[in-house]
């Protein structure tokens, strides 16, 4: 006897019912699989991707003023192992025919390289050469701009216009980054690249340059040609050299918590249709009591019989999976590209290996293992009770599994991670059976006076099964409960970092120029619309943690002017008290820095200055969001001191309040043009966190929603083995006069029953997890304060109650179809 050909029968007796199985098979390996594959990819990715967009070369020589002499790169060039670069950066502004262009949407940075073609550019070429001394753009400024290589381009300088021809257009890259639209445009510049004596030529600069990025040929020397390079330096006036540090724990600091919980919805789905196998096997193990029985009696053993139902779950599991991993596949394919889009990444690979083999084991043993009882009972049926005919005993909760649940709800409130989810999780399945016996009593309340006739039937049905029907509904009540979170959380950090962000951020617009010069201030806030405008200090500055190189963000602050320009917030102090009371090796750090630091107030961190490395004590602990909240402060005349530079870059500005933001920067460009670099305010902040919180918690809440398609299924097929299991009754309630429509009616009050059971105890639990992660959750060193959307909770109540009358649709359907005459005669 083939094994496999009587169990593909066997799953072909319950066609639907054996469809749903699969088919939430495939959605919870297909959401396995995606999750690893995508996580493991954006892992692997992510660093190479740093490497190659930011420390392509390892060392930058800088100097003090805005330009040096390329003299210095002609002398570096002797030295032996490296390969280096001159460059030069201008602002422009490109003629473009044709275009109802604003002139702020015509701004370029053109960056002059002394040689296009090196492993310290690293362009990847689409199309041209690099060695035909003409421009170089990106594939998607090309597009934009509609130009291909052999094309003229043309720019407005101090000088007139110039023009030059495209001599190749390279793959994206962060040295050439630039807009993706025009109407972006109005925020961010294009990039160009070309040769460094066209620059210099057109701005009459000549043997000028304000940058020499270095490489090592050989990672080995790396040490060697550092020490080389230090004392190249100190042979000249205002150049200092930094090394290239990729700092990847603050570039991607909130990516731990992100793929926790992408894992945890990925996961929920497999764990899903485990409950859906154990409740279709169960039944169907039950309504087979009669020939396992029969198969005893012509000599199956109880073995015999457990390896027929074993097999079954094998072609169930092999079918599911199958589908699953392709699917999944295709998931994963769009979930990394949705990752690597809302964290600014370009390129990657898509590793399966891992998610394959995870998504493997997970879809052929969960299988197994949720059947695993249904099996023992199927091999234990006896025939003696089988002939007695005995009527199947009532369901009742188990009082020690409901305790036990009691117990992991509460572990909850005592830990303080994101993965209480799990036990908490666990705990509701537990206490669901008298969770749903409660709200069922209340259900009576309502629908008895409600829907009469179908109403007491639906609850009649609901309660002497009780079994079955809280099971469905612990399935989607899980998925409503993690919505509810997913989506809390999101609008609960988005408001607090936009609070954190307009109290911090020093203004209502930070501008960098390529310089500033000495009049640029007054002339500044002399534009209409301008309220009042201050110049600030910036340096990335190195400093050693844990023996290891980072970066850090140092902001020279005035005293007399910290108060109307912000930059940080201090409780229960003005900021310039702080500020004047810091002395000349003291520096405030915010939060992030300092949780990265490890340290304790009083304590020192150490800065690579111009004297070499030196000691600056923390004197304190301050809020911010500039740069994303990563940063230190000190005072003006000591960052002068510590790193020699002798000009400035940034500027902040208040607006008026009868002008918007984006006249303010109109406004501002007009008067300055292509020396401006970059203009970016508060709500240009606000609007990327949003993007990035909102993308990363809808592709969480996407595959909750595939989870809560499972939690349907389970529905669909609850009510239709209740239809089956109860053909004879409905062909009675048809044969004293019952309509099709009250039939229709009773079957889905039951799933509305189910749906409504799940959804209110989902939001009960899912607020309560917002409490507990709002005790304790931090991303970015920011917490939230406890708060409950309500449209969040009518949108999710609205959608599980659709879930669980979609559902209920088929079952009905059925039911009101079935003709009495079968009915009656049905076994």
């Amino acid at each position: 006897m083939n094994h496999w050909l009587v169990a593909w029968r066997n799953l072909m007796r319950r066609k639907l019912r054996s469809f749903l199985m699969i088919l939430s098979i495939v959605i919870g390996v297909a959401s396995t699989f995606a999750v690893v594959a995508a996580v493991d990819s954006a892992e692997k990715a992510f660093p190479i991707y740093l490497k190659n967009a930011f420390g392509k070369a390892d060392f930058n020589i800088n100097g003090t003023e805005a330009y040096f002499s390329e003299a210095v790169h002609q002398d570096i060039k002797k030295i032996k192992s490296i390969t280096s670069i001159a460059v030069l950066k201008e602002n422009t502004r490109i003629e473009m025919e044709g275009e109802n262009l604003s002139p702020i949407q015509k701004r370029v940075v053109i960056t002059g390289y002394s040689n296009l073609d090196t492993p310290v550019t690293d362009f990847r070429v689409v199309k041209g050469s690099l060695n035909s001394d003409g421009a170089v753009i990106t594939d998607r400024t090309a597009k934009v701009w509609k130009v291909d290589v052999g094309d003229s381009i043309s720019f407005k300088t101090d000088h007139g216009v110039k023009s030059i021809k495209v001599s190749a257009i390279v793959k994206y890259t962060v040295e050439l980054m630039g807009p993706s639209s025009w109407s972006m445009a109005n925020y961010h510049p294009w990039s160009v690249a070309v040769p460094l004596s066209v620059v210099q030529d057109w701005y009459s600069i000549s043997g000028k340059i304000d940058n020499i990025q270095v490489k090592v040929k050989d990672v080995s020397t790396s040490k060697t040609v550092e020490s080389h390079l230090d004392q190249f330096v100190k042979n000249y006036d205002g150049i200092y050299m930094q090394p290239v540090v990729i700092d990847f724990e603050s570039t991607f600091k909130t990516l731990d918590s992100f793929f926790l919980a992408l894992y945890i919805a990925g996961f929920l789905g497999i764990a899903l249709s485990a409950f859906i196998i154990f409740h279709s096997f169960y039944v169907s193990m039950k309504e087979r009591k009669n020939e396992f029985a029969v198969l005893k009696t012509v000599g199956y053993t109880p073995a015999d019989i457990q390896a027929m139902v074993f097999t079954e779950v094998i072609l169930i599991s092999i079918i599911g999976t199958a589908f699953g991993l392709l699917f999944g596949y295709a998931i994963g394919l769009g979930l990394k590209s949705l990752i690597f889009l809302i964290y600014s990444v370009y390129e990657g690979s898509m590793v399966i290996v891992k998610g394959m083999i995870l998504s493997v084991i997970a879809g052929l043993l969960v299988p197994i293992l949720a059947a695993l009882y249904p099996m023992r009972k199927a091999g234990n049926v006896s025939v003696i009770e089988v002939l007695k005919e005995n009527q199947a005993t009532a369901f009742r909760p188990n009082k020690w599994l409901a305790f036990t649940g009691i117990l992991l709800i509460a572990s909850g409130f005592f830990i303080k991670h994101l993965l209480l989810i799990i036990p908490l999780m666990i705990g509701i399945i537990f206490v669901f059976p008298y969770l749903f016996k409660l709200f069922n009593f209340l259900l009576k309340i309502v629908y008895k006076p409600s829907f009469r006739f179908s109403g007491e039937m639906a609850t009649r049905n609901l309660y002497r099964n009780l079994g079955r029907p809280s099971m469905t509904a612990v399935i989607l009540s899980l998925g409503i409960t993690m919505i509810v979170l997913m989506s809390s959380l999101n609008s609960a950090l988005l408001q607090t970092y936009e609070k954190v962000i307009y109290s911090s951020y020093g203004g209502n617009l930070d501008i960098m120029f390529h310089h500033v010069e000495k009049e640029d201030l007054e002339v500044l806030k002399k534009i209409d619309g301008v309220d009042e405008a201050v110049t600030y200090s910036l340096q990335s500055v190195v400093w050693t943690l844990h023996d290891q190189q980072r970066k850090l963000p140092v902001y020279g602050v005035g005293a007399e002017w910290i108060d109307r320009f912000s930059l940080f917030t201090i409780p229960d102090m003005r900021n310039s008290d702080r500020i004047k009371h810091l002395k000349s090796d003291e520096i405030l750090l915010d939060k992030i820095a300092y949780d990265v630091w490890g340290g304790i107030v009083g304590e020192s961190i150490w800065l690579d200055t111009l004297q070499g490395l030196k000691a600056y004590k923390v004197a304190g602990i301050v809020d911010s969001m500039k740069n994303s909240g990563y940063g230190a402060f000190m005072k003006e005349e000591t960052f002068k001191e510590s790193f020699g530079l002798k000009f400035e870059r940034n500027a902040l500005v208040i607006k008026s309040e009868n002008i918007s933001p984006l006249q303010l920067r109109e406004r501002i460009f007009d008067q300055f043009g292509e020396r401006i670099e970059e203009m970016f305010g508060p709500e240009d902040w606000v609007s990327v966190i949003s993007a990035t919180f909102t993308g990363s918690f809808t592709i969480i809440n996407g595959l909750v929603v595939l989870a809560i398609i499972v939690s349907g299924i389970g529905i669909t097929n609850t009510l239709l083995i209740s239809v089956m299991e109860r053909i004879r009754e409905i062909g009675m309630m048809r044969a004293v006069g019952i309509t099709r429509r009250q039939i229709i009616g009773m079957i889905m009050l039951e799933g509305l029953g189910i749906g409504l059971v799940a959804t209110v105890i989902g939001l009960l639990f899912g607020i309560l997890l917002i409490y507990i992660t709002s005790t304790f959750m931090e991303v970015s060193s920011l917490t939230f304060d406890f708060g409950i959307s309500w449209i969040i909770i009518f949108a999710t109540t609205l959608f599980g109650l659709s879930v669980s009358l979609i559902s209920s649709f088929a079952p009905a359907s059925r039911a009101a179809k079935t003709k009495l005459s079968e009915a009656l005669r049905y076994e």
